[in-house]
């Protein structure tokens, strides 16, 4: 029997993820996103090619919103699919998932969006129980049984450590005919949290990779504990001239990880014993990050973030007398500024400051209100809610790539490493996946390299 691909994406973007294989009869989803930058169902992933191929089990790669926020509904139009993720990922999504029904509650009523919320509370909670996690890098057999390695099997696969952020994982699948590797969002290099992602065992049939900053060029001696030390010496200077910081920042995954960078700071001396706040749901994840230290792939397992760094949560109903405190930083949600959020609602209070700063330590969209600010000069005026009008930028403003996605000159080498007879694009705007596209044609001609159109059925 035939294997076969469908990008269950609404375009070949970084959006709503979800790609059906079929290995030779054993169907299977690989995540399940929702569109960060869409709303109502145009935001989640297309699953009407299911109807005629129900999938026997389903693989969350980590909780991000673009990889699970379409969870709930897959689950419920097939309800006899298993669900496989790692062990952190089984902690992080489900709190993940509630939020976004808030959200979606609170945009029901703000945007008029009438099918929200699409999923409930109560239906998280019957559907979380049917999720199974997996230890990483053993076989399990898609009816979810471990598997020793010589045993026999119909299909198998293994999760491996992919270095993005806490539980994020590679979905390795092999039939008897077939070997797949689907790396979901993957990191090549170590981060202050996250260790480095394994490295391919190929040669496989089919590679489907992640293309993000295949548009960007990785910035020329791109080091890590220099991004650290420069993010450290623009918050001295900040505290030198009496300012505050606001970090606009993820809840997942960027708080934690610069959580520790402040922390290893201060123990060295190079920052004071500053005044640390974070959000009510980074807290929330921070504390899984805690519970799953000592059994999950991250560096500093003894490092306990909230007991040992002893972050405050901020009151978001404080905001209205808020004024930034001297010496304090603050790692609010969230990282775009996207409406209504924390450090949208206190970034007028640090603009309108000489002495204070606002830096940017991962990705914001151009068209979000933090792309709007990261390109406005100091001086000019900037909006970053309409319905407050335009303000001063008189504060400090700077960006710190503390990406956690490999660069693209590193995922390449990955790609040929990886051996593959076939190569499937996903996950990168059309810059990226062109760039991707042909670069590993150059390298490797051998290599069928496709960008897989949403809806079509591609055989392999």
């Amino acid at each position: 029997m035939k294997s076969h691909l469908i990008n269950l994406t609404r375009g070949n973007e970084i959006g709503a993820n979800s790609y059906l294989l079929n290995l030779g009869g054993s169907r299977v989803v690989l995540d399940a996103g929702m569109h960060p930058q869409k709303t109502g169902w145009e935001a989640t992933a297309n699953f009407s090619p299911l109807a005629q191929q129900p999938p026997a089990a389903i693989f969350l790669t980590h909780a991000h919103h673009d990889h699970t926020g379409s969870l709930p509904l897959l689950m419920q139009r097939h309800p006899d699919a298993r669900v496989f993720m790692s062990e952190p990922t089984y902690f992080l999504a489900e709190p993940l998932l509630h939020n976004s029904v808030n959200v979606m509650k609170r945009q029901r009523e703000e945007l008029s969006i009438r099918e929200y919320p699409l999923f409930t509370h109560n239906d998280l909670q019957s559907l979380t129980k049917k999720w199974q996690a997996c230890q990483l890098n053993r076989h399990w057999s898609i009816e979810g049984f471990p598997i020793k390695p010589n045993d026999a099997f119909t299909c198998r696969f293994r999760l491996l450590h992919a270095g993005h952020i806490l539980g994020s994982t590679m979905v390795e699948l092999e039939t008897a005919q077939k070997r797949v590797l689907y790396t979901g969002d993957i990191c090549l290099h170590d981060q202050t949290l996250m260790t480095r992602a394994a490295r391919p065992e190929g040669p496989y049939d089919l590679l489907i990779i992640e293309t993000t900053r295949g548009a960007q060029p990785g910035p020329v001696g791109y080091a890590r504990k220099q991004l650290e030390q420069d993010l450290i010496k623009a918050i001295q200077t900040t505290f030198e001239r009496g300012g505050a910081v606001l970090l606009p920042i993820f809840a997942m995954g960027k708080t934690q990880e610069i959580l520790t960078v402040l922390h290893h700071a201060q123990r060295r001396g190079e920052l004071p014993d500053s005044t640390l706040f974070i959000g009510g749901l980074g807290k929330v994840f921070a504390q899984i990050y805690d519970r799953t230290a000592g059994r999950s792939e991250r560096a500093f397992p003894n490092l306990q973030l909230l007991e040992d760094i002893r972050p405050q949560v901020f009151d978001l109903r404080k905001a209205r007398d808020f004024k930034p405190q001297r010496g304090h930083i603050y790692l609010l949600p969230s990282g775009m500024m996207t409406l209504q959020t924390t450090s949208n609602v206190l970034a007028p209070a640090f603009l309108a400051r000489e002495n204070d700063s606002i830096f940017f330590v991962g990705y914001t969209d151009p068209a979000s209100p933090a792309g709007h600010l990261r390109r406005t000069e100091r001086g000019q005026r900037v909006t970053i809610n309409p319905l407050l009008g335009d303000h001063p930028v008189r504060c400090e403003v700077k960006y710190f790539d503390f990406t956690s996605h490999a660069l693209r000159e590193d995922l390449l080498e990955f790609i040929l490493e990886a051996r593959p007879k076939n190569c499937a694009l996903v996950h990168g705007d059309t810059a990226a996946l062109e760039w991707f596209k042909q670069a590993v044609q150059e390298r490797n001609p051998k290599i069928n390299v496709f960008l897989p159109e949403p809806g079509k059925e591609i055989a392999f």
